[in-house]
């Protein structure tokens, strides 16, 4: 009897070490699936976040060069949003052809009403009531022709340099264009200067400024901020993103 009993007791102990040893295996197999899962999602949603990213990034690019390829000076607005919308939905059509054939879904879609109404940015950094109304527009600058056209508010144009500043002062509420050429500059201020805008959220309107800075030609222009919604997903993203856009830049 002492013999049984001592062997049922060595097989209970041995059938204690296997199960432990089996959970043991077991927590190994299942720690190292999550751990490569979790790698997995990690890199998809990088990989997703950057080209979420470079889809905002061409989406406004595209924007703008429809933007500047209808638009003239003068010229009617009806015949010009029917042409961006033309040349925006080919871009639309064929961006969404080519990330289905990876499996991916993309759609962009264009709000132009601020253009269709004639409502023009503020002065501000991004065009918007909420950007910084304190900005430099472009600085490093020589040989430069500056149009504003104010439609509302108020605000101020700094040209500067190291030493002085002359400041253009656009106070009536009354619409207002102002063409400020080279020559006109260098009897205020010497070159090279920097070019700011101040109080930008008190006006509304457009700006185009050109000349030249850092070795080479510049335009920096607004009229209209547009907005584009951008729709992205995959098996595991999906994201609904709308970006505002001044145009032409």
């Amino acid at each position: 009897m002492g013999l049984i009993e001592n062997r049922d007791a060595q097989f209970m102990l041995l059938g204690g070490f296997i199960i432990a040893i089996g959970l043991v295996i077991t927590t190994v197999i299942l720690n190292s699936v999550i751990f490569e899962g979790n790698m997995a999602i990690g890199a998809g949603t990088q990989s997703s976040k950057t080209e979420i990213v470079n889809l905002m990034q061409i989406t406004k690019d595209e924007s703008r060069a429809a933007y500047r390829n209808v638009s003239a000076p003068g010229g009617n607005r009806v015949p010009m949003i029917s042409n961006f919308n033309n040349t925006t939905r080919n871009f639309r059509d064929n961006l969404s052809t080519i990330y289905a054939l990876n499996g991916e879904g993309v759609n962009v879609s264009w709000n132009v009403t601020n253009w269709n109404n004639g409502s023009y940015a503020y002065f501000t950094d991004n065009g918007t009531v909420g950007g910084s109304p304190n900005w430099t527009v472009i600085q490093n600058v020589n040989n430069s022709n500056i149009t504003v056209n104010v439609s509302t508010g108020g605000f101020y144009i700094n040209i500067t340099n190291s030493t002085n500043f002359w400041r253009i002062n656009f106070t009536n509420p009354n619409p207002q264009n102002l063409t400020i050429n080279n020559s006109q500059i260098n009897k205020n201020i010497s070159q090279p200067f920097t070019v700011s805008f101040i109080n930008g959220t008190n006006a509304t309107g457009r700006f185009n400024i050109t000349g030249y800075a850092f070795g080479r030609n510049f335009t920096r222009a607004r009229d209209y901020i547009l907005y584009a919604n951008v729709s992205y997903s995959t098996s595991r993203v999906r994201a609904d993103i709308t970006i505002p856009i001044s145009v032409p830049w």
